[in-house]
């Protein structure tokens, strides 16, 4: 089922959300993933969005990277796969995976739960960082608490 995008406009929410932060813990724990960066107050990389604020500014968006191995690619594609399976229940609002295919891929909830939600891009305009070794990852901000979140995660199966 697809759900609204929370995040357009983007706000200052002025500090990482506790939901991110257990959030990149739980994916260094689970994944062996390094915290690249959560909260930052910035403009988006996106020359036609003159100016407009990134996800990262809100406090519910984080880069998770990966080690440049074959070991490191299949724990992201494994996360990819796992965050995808239950991005209704995490309430997920996008993932981006710069290392897939050409130009990588993005989920967004608004087209829909799972692997309907998916787009591959097909040129470097779609594309916000092409090859990187990490994962991009929204969470709505409609959690309570981090604890709330961190509840629904160990619910979870693990994959």
């Amino acid at each position: 089922m697809a759900r609204k995008y929370p995040f357009y406009p983007a706000w200052d929410g002025k500090k990482a959300s506790s939901t991110i932060r257990f959030f990149v813990r739980a994916c260094n724990r689970r994944w062996g993933f390094k915290n690249l960066g959560t909260y930052v107050n910035r403009a988006v990389n996106n020359p036609a969005a003159k100016g407009a604020l990134s996800v990262h500014a809100t406090g519910w968006a984080c880069d998770i990277g990966y080690p440049s191995t074959k070991a490191g690619r299949r724990a992201a594609v494994e996360a990819w796969e796992w965050l995808l399976e239950h991005s209704e229940e995490l309430r997920i609002a996008a993932i981006h995976d710069y290392r897939y295919g050409s130009f990588g891929r993005g989920y967004r909830s608004n087209r829909g739960a799972g692997q309907s939600g998916v787009l591959v891009y097909r040129n470097s305009k779609e594309s916000a960082g092409r090859g990187g070794n990490w994962l991009h990852v929204e969470i709505e901000n409609t959690w309570e608490s981090g604890k709330e979140f961190e509840a629904m995660w160990r619910s979870l199966p693990k994959p």
